[in-house]
């Protein structure tokens, strides 16, 4: 029996969720975030001219993929200024690898992939605190040319 005293909007607060209600909400929010990840990948991959954006000559293997400047992980977005192209090779598969962090890529200025950026190599040596020395590949110039340092 309903209590006269609570209006319908607060009795629907006080019910309880459907059962499934929760695993509902979290493959929605998880769908739409794949959706946006998708959408920003096409975006960066148009924006790049379906090409693998690593300055250096090198044989691209496997497709072209998206990779976030600043990952997920680290509070990284899905949007098209945090994701660049690169083929599979050179983000995760090979010898040398932006996931293997052994090759990295800043962005030179706020705007991101948007703008230019610079890439790096790992050099095999580490400094007094055990971080990984890298050295300069090449920077972007803003125009479409890479200056090698």
């Amino acid at each position: 029996m309903a209590n006269p005293d609570l209006t319908e909007d607060e009795l629907k607060r006080l019910q309880k969720p459907m059962r499934g209600a929760g695993v509902l909400e979290r493959e929605a929010a998880r769908a739409a975030e794949r959706t946006a990840e998708a959408t920003a990948i096409k975006e960066a991959k148009a924006r790049e001219g379906y090409r693998c954006r690593w300055p250096e000559e090198h044989t691209c293997r496997g497709l072209l993929e998206g990779a976030h400047l600043v990952d997920k992980s680290r509070g990284g977005e899905n949007v098209r200024h945090n994701i660049w192209a690169v083929c599979a090779w050179l983000h995760r598969r090979g010898p040398e690898s932006i996931h293997g962090k052994q090759l990295k890529v800043d962005a030179e200025t706020e705007r991101g992939t948007d703008g230019p950026l610079s890439f790096w190599r790992q050099t095999g040596e580490y400094d007094a605190l055990g971080q990984p020395i890298y050295y300069l590949v090449g920077r972007e110039d803003g125009r479409g040319g890479v200056v090698r340092d």
